[in-house]
């Protein structure tokens, strides 16, 4: 009888992993398409970065202000 009982606990658990394996590939695989912004994320970790490296401080301020040149400022174009 404890056999049985033994048995029938080692399946469960292995079923019960077996769904929890499953389910947390769903979720990832749900959730791959839905990640935006890592960019962000980059740019948050330089600034962290810049706070307690000072060296690296003037080449994150360089790569902004290259960052700020490129982007349009939105005014139309002039005529000349």
């Amino acid at each position: 009888m404890h056999l049985l009982l033994g048995f029938l606990f080692l399946i469960g658990v292995l079923v019960a992993a077996a769904a929890i394996t499953i389910g947390g590939i769903a979720l990832i695989r749900r959730e791959r398409g839905t990640i935006h912004g890592s960019g962000n994320l980059g740019a948050a970790m330089q600034n962290l970065e810049s706070l307690f490296v000072e060296s690296k401080k003037h080449v994150i301020e360089a790569e902004r202000e290259e960052e700020g040149e490129s982007q349009p400022s939105g005014d139309p174009p002039t005529k000349p």
